[in-house]
């Protein structure tokens, strides 16, 4: 009777002692979309807009990812007044002391402008979860991206590689992926010391920790090589925090960095810092010439040249995170 009673339980400690296996991921689909606005009017009148939205839908073996980042700030000019048509004056002299005006306040224009759309598909090279530690995926995909800040009016890149999860936990997730790369970008200024179109190396990885129960610590890099001259690359890496403030609420606070190792060009003016000199002393005898000046003197602009810009960029934005 006793061992009727003993074998089963010990039976039932046995298999509780055995390793359970690994659930497998729920699929489906999620999206994440962070919403960031600023305005302001009177005396100061500016329009910012910030957005961020992460579309996914994975499978026990695929998975699709459709990422939008939005940056637009707009600024009006100081406003003025306008000498209303119909009066006359000299060349050289004032206008009329009482003459009518017209308060103007112009409109906002862009100041910051930085658009990012990136849509990759991955699939599972064995029959394991795409998502299992240890486990390899091959992929395709495409981004284009604006930044007319840093003189980028659009680059396209096309790419497919191969990516490795490393760590899929709750508290901690690493992923690296390595791929081919094709990128076609149009620049404001034509550089002649730079290919339009050019095949690449791409290196981008994934990381994510969870702080506590609630904050999550989002960290994301992305290199683009250009093949054909090593110099020529660009590198992004953005770092989040995310804190949930309900369900389905959340706030975001992020710093991304854009770095290009080349970057665009530009025209700028040239300007001098000149002073008047009349040798004999005599107004517009025609001996009259610039000397330029060290301070002092008054400045022109004597033509443009060719500069490139910075090559550091970083964005810092706080938004609302809605998730579902």
């Amino acid at each position: 009777a006793c061992c009727g009673v003993l074998l089963p339980a010990v039976c039932r400690g046995l298999q509780s002692a055995e390793p359970q296996a690994e659930a497998e991921p729920e699929s489906g689909w999620s999206n994440v979309t962070d919403l960031g606005l600023t305005v302001t009017d009177g005396n100061s009148e500016t329009e910012g807009f910030h957005l961020h939205n992460l579309l996914e839908w994975h499978s026990l073996r695929a998975g699709f990812r459709l990422k939008l980042d939005g940056l637009r700030s707009n600024t009006a000019d100081d406003r003025y007044r306008q000498v209303d048509p119909g009066y006359t004056w000299e060349p050289g002299g004032q206008p009329p002391s009482e003459v009518a005006t017209t308060l103007v306040d112009p409109d906002t224009e862009p100041d910051v402008e930085k658009y990012f759309i990136e849509a990759r598909y991955e699939q599972s090279i064995s029959s394991r979860p795409r998502l299992r530690p240890g486990n390899m995926s091959w992929h395709v995909g495409t981004t284009w991206d604006r930044n007319l800040d840093a003189g980028i009016l659009g680059r396209l890149l096309l790419y497919a590689g191969l990516g490795h999860v490393w760590w899929d936990r709750e508290d901690l997730k690493f992923r690296t992926i390595y791929s081919l790369s094709w990128t076609d970008r149009s620049e404001e200024t034509q550089d002649p010391e730079k290919d339009d179109q050019f095949p690449g190396l791409r290196y981008n990885w994934v990381y994510e920790n969870r702080w506590g129960k609630n904050v999550v610590f989002h960290h994301e890099w992305t290199f683009n090589a250009n093949l054909s001259e090593l110099s020529d690359f660009s590198s992004e890496m953005t770092s989040s925090l995310r804190i949930p403030m309900t369900e389905r609420l959340s706030l975001r606070v992020s710093l991304h960095w854009l770095y290009n190792n080349l970057p665009a060009l530009e025209d700028i003016d040239l300007v001098a810092r000149v002073e008047v000199v009349d040798p004999d002393g005599i107004p517009g005898s025609g001996d009259e010439y610039f000397e330029t000046v060290e301070s002092g003197g008054s400045s022109i602009k004597v033509g443009t040249v060719l500069e490139r810009r910075e090559k550091l960029d970083t964005v810092f934005t706080t938004s609302l995170g809605i998730s579902f």
